[in-house]
């Protein structure tokens, strides 16, 4: 799910390479020698989902179709678009039905992102609609201002407890739930300065002040159709990049989003840890796990730009126990500083980690193990991987593929990713200053 793009940049040397997971000391060479200014990077920052529900820091429904450019920042010079779809959730009494598509690009001077998710019903029904479109576009004009705007959004057969609403809906507009709370339609905040412009659109925000005949605890929040653009001109020798998540299925029926997922901003979060979590998760037929914690943070200044991201997984159970673990987690770290030195450190470790039929399997497994499964496919353990450009490091604590035919009945090219951690240094072409 990440990136590449093409661009003059290109690795001279390798410095050193570090057992301890995969270290690599990078020395980066430009166009022209004399390339680097301290004239701002400019980069595009859409995302968009579906539907979100999560009370504190407990996530109660993940981020469904999410979509990003955050594998790029849209520093490539090309224009970039990304597009993500999903099948509705039924969480009773919070969600029911929702199938989403989601959309983000960038252009010369621009970003959007758009959020349309069809047939939602939410809290056992007191909130309905046909079709909720989420739109946010992010501008700047000739004279480097920044404009945001929302236009675009709107609802389609939006029910909320027998007043239907359709079209536009003026931003920010409050309606009371009795015995539950509040939503906010067309929810709306944006950030504009000398540096950046941002905007948020959330179609339906729902907030649960006090206690109900649902059983929701006091402080849920559930948001459906949200879409937020962005551009910054930043200051820094590059943008690091990157993301977490705990597990992710694609191929066939029984493809997943990635659970608990957490993107690491392109304008940094100036050293705070971003964090999402899952009590558990049950992909049935496929996996089952206990609490998964995914974490981003990453620091740009002037002179040095890092981060590091993190994906921990608790109580892994994979095809009814052929493999299971208690522990697993990945951790990937970046860093660069004003002479383009780039370090790049991967690396895994696990706890009682056991797989059916093969004792040799200890947590001292060394990275990038592979083990052919008869009748089923291939099993990676400590997955170590490198990208070009943007130049970075990628850990899967586990990968499963599958390439036979089997008698679990899974579909050939299945592939089941647990605990993933990625990021990258992203450098904007340039030529000669």
């Amino acid at each position: 799910m990440h990136k590449t793009c093409a661009t003059r940049t290109r690795v001279s040397k390798v410095r050193s390479v570090c057992s301890a997971g995969i270290l690599l000391m990078l020395a980066l060479t430009f166009a022209s020698p004399h390339a680097f200014s301290q004239d701002n990077i400019q980069t595009y920052l859409p995302s968009a989902y579906g539907t979100y529900a999560f009370v504190g820091n407990t996530v109660l429904v993940g981020q469904t179709a999410p979509a990003s450019l955050g594998g790029s920042c849209g520093v490539s010079g090309q224009p970039l678009s990304y597009n993500g779809t999903a099948a509705g959730v039924t969480v009773p009494p919070l969600v029911s039905g929702g199938a989403v598509n989601t959309s983000v690009s960038d252009s010369y001077n621009e970003a959007q992102a758009q959020a349309h998710t069809a047939s939602i019903s939410l809290l056992a029904g007191l909130i309905s609609a046909q079709a909720i479109t989420a739109v946010s576009t992010t501008t700047m004009d000739d004279n480097g201002n920044f404009q945001v705007s929302g236009a675009g959004s709107s609802f389609s057969n939006l029910n909320i407890l027998g007043q239907v609403y359709n079209g536009p809906v003026s931003p920010n507009t409050r309606i009371n739930l009795p015995l539950l709370g509040y939503v906010v339609l067309n929810e709306q905040s944006s950030n504009i300065t000398s540096d950046n412009g941002t905007m948020t659109v959330n179609m339906i925000h729902v907030y649960v002040t006090v206690g109900n005949l649902l059983g929701l605890q006091v402080g849920t929040q559930v948001i459906v159709s949200s879409a937020t653009s962005g551009m910054y001109n930043l200051f820094a020798p590059a943008i690091i990049v990157g993301d977490a998540y705990g597990t992710q299925v694609s191929g066939g029926i029984l493809t997943s989003s990635p659970s608990a997922y957490e993107v690491l901003p392109c304008a940094g979060t100036s050293g705070t840890v971003l964090t999402s979590s899952q009590l558990s998760l049950n992909l049935p037929h496929v996996l089952s796990s206990g609490t998964l914690t995914d974490t981003v943070e990453s620091n740009l200044t002037s002179t040095y730009s890092s981060g590091e991201n993190t994906s921990t997984i608790q109580n892994l159970n994979l095809l009814n126990g052929l493999v299971t673990a208690t522990v697993m987690r990945a951790q990937v770290d970046a860093s660069i500083d004003e002479d383009w030195d780039i370090a790049l450190n991967g690396q895994d470790s696990f706890v009682g980690i056991a797989v059916a039929g093969h004792p040799e399997i200890t947590d001292q497994v060394p990275n990038n193990t592979s083990i052919s499964l008869a009748g089923l496919g291939t099993l990676y353990l400590k997955r170590i991987l490198l990208t070009g450009y943007p130049v970075g490091v990628e850990v899967r604590s586990l990968e499963l593929v599958v390439n036979q035919v089997n008698v679990l009945g899974l579909p050939i090219g299945l592939d089941v990713i647990v605990g993933d951690a990625y990021i990258a240094a992203v450098i904007p072409a340039r030529g000669p200053s």
